[in-house]
């Protein structure tokens, strides 16, 4: 009677072991933008090719046994979502406030931990026809000349506050890239994870009227955040997808990068 006793509560309490160790599906926010090879098409429906970025989501969340649904947002709107629990997780280039809004990985100072986070490189393209010289920092160059940034970034309100003069009117790389061309901008500054990321785009529409300067303007880190309620019930799924990222996240973006490339 002992031993019958001692297997049902054994029985109950890998059930509840198994239980704990299911991941709930995770509702992942990202623009509605069209900003090729991270994020293809544009609104609210995910397309069967969905971009490089998704489809490293995707590997993120299978390696906490989770399945990642998505949902489009103006990006504007992404943040608020993630705190109103509309949705569980976004990419993010997060402030300090961001911090103690959401969850995220932190360091033996309780800093966002870099080491599990994608590094992006804000390159900038500028006209040929200017004649800038390869050293040519945009660091100091854009203090003083008019830089085009995709509407709504995150990163234009920080490049603002460094006293950066920035155009956000155009929503992507091509309206950027054309208004450069026409002169109405003085460059165009986009985030990428290899420096060459955009090369290839840029030729193909604007041939060698563009080009792109050797040094980025900056190097930012972009983190998976959740939020603090989904964090609190999934805390071990959480940590697992923010190890992955670290161990492999960086280097199979690169080479989901390489694939939407090649494609036609």
């Amino acid at each position: 009677m002992r031993t019958q006793k001692m297997l049902a509560a054994l029985a109950i309490s890998f059930a509840a072991g198994q239980a704990a160790a299911t991941c709930a599906t995770i509702r992942v926010g990202y623009i509605d933008q069209h900003r090729p090879p991270y994020y293809l098409g544009a609104g609210a429906v995910v397309p069967p090719k969905a971009g490089a970025s998704i489809e490293l989501m995707r590997e993120i969340a299978a390696s906490a046994g989770c399945e990642a649904v998505f949902v489009r947002l103006p990006l504007l709107r992404m943040r608020a979502a993630l705190e109103s629990g509309a949705i569980d997780a976004m990419p993010m280039d997060a402030s300090d406030e961001d911090a103690l809004r959401f969850a995220l990985p932190k360091d033996k100072t309780g800093r966002p931990d870099r080491s599990k986070a994608a590094r992006y490189h804000t390159i900038v393209f500028v006209r040929t026809s200017d004649k800038l010289p390869d050293d040519t920092d945009p660091a100091i160059y854009f203090k003083t000349h008019m830089l085009g940034i995709n509407h709504g970034a995150s990163m234009v309100p920080q490049l603002q506050a460094q006293g950066y003069k920035i155009d956000e009117g155009a929503l992507d790389a091509a309206r950027n890239l054309e208004k450069l061309v026409r002169k109405r901008v003085d460059g165009y500054g986009a985030s990428v994870i290899g420096v060459g990321d955009l090369d290839h785009l840029a030729a193909t529409g604007f041939g060698d009227q563009v080009v792109r300067l050797p040094k980025p303007l900056r190097v930012t880190s972009i983190w998976l955040a959740f939020s603090k309620d989904y964090y609190d019930k999934n805390a071990g799924q959480s940590e697992t997808m923010w190890n992955w990222i670290g161990a492999r996240g960086q280097v199979r973006l690169a080479e989901l990068i390489k694939k939407y490339e090649n494609e036609p």
